[in-house]
């Protein structure tokens, strides 16, 4: 049995592509992994950290969804509950293309897995394969005790990814709102955001209430409206 394992077609956000990463024209991190997955030379794997809702698992999703459109085999593991399985998950996954790893961070105090992790490192660019690593500090910060595996991550292509400010935050939320075809006027985002944690996945669940509201009710995103819905819903 496989931990949080994410299966294209089904559970990957439709909405968390590389084209509607916030400022993706511009980001560095949306760029390299975009010609990173196209064919060519192998090339080193890439690592992605940052504080929680800095965007490093939409670049995942993202990262999966591309590589879906690309034709090529991937998987993504998030290593939050590794406890419950057995280091041995990580074999044979070098014969995919692309390998995702999301809180590599939760396996700092096992040297199990980091052996693991290290043998796949090995694997995936010994076959010429891609992988990218998430966590939310560098190498060095993880607590990582097995000194191979820090210098395979320090190998990396790395990006570090910043926390949106809150005005940010909003235009990205408004944005979400655009591509399920609804107006989330500036004032119903404000109030959203000062009314609600401002936890951006939290907010797109709220979003998706929203929007189910607004198609049965036939209604705008109007801050009355929202109240009555959020009401109802309990948020």
């Amino acid at each position: 049995m496989l931990p949080t394992q994410f299966t294209l077609a089904v559970t990957l956000p439709d909405d968390e592509t590389l084209q509607s990463f916030f400022g993706a024209d511009t980001s560095p991190a949306v760029q390299f992994i975009r010609q990173y997955l196209q064919p060519g030379p192998a090339q080193l794997p890439v690592y992605l950290f940052g504080a929680s809702g800095s965007g490093k698992s939409h670049l995942l999703y993202a990262a999966c969804v591309q590589a879906q459109e690309l034709g090529l085999t991937s998987q993504l593991l998030a290593l939050d509950d590794f406890r419950q399985y057995s280091p041995r998950l990580f074999d044979g996954l070098e014969q995919l293309d692309l390998v995702c790893l999301d809180n590599i961070q939760a396996i700092a105090g096992d040297s199990h897995w980091q052996v693991a992790l290290f043998d796949l490192y090995n694997r995936m660019v010994e076959q010429g394969k891609k992988l990218i690593i998430v966590a939310d500090e560098a190498p060095t910060q993880l607590g990582i005790s097995l000194p191979d595996l820090v210098s395979r991550l320090q190998a990396c292509t790395s990006f570090q990814l910043r926390l949106l400010s809150d005005d940010d935050k909003q235009k990205l939320l408004q944005q979400k709102a655009r591509l399920r075809g609804i107006e989330l006027p500036d004032e119903v985002a404000r109030y959203l955001f000062n009314r609600q944690q401002r936890d951006l996945r939290a907010l797109v669940d709220i979003l998706d209430k929203l929007d189910k509201a607004s198609m049965v009710h036939q209604r705008k995103l109007t801050i009355p409206f929202v109240k009555d819905v959020l009401s109802e819903t309990g948020d």
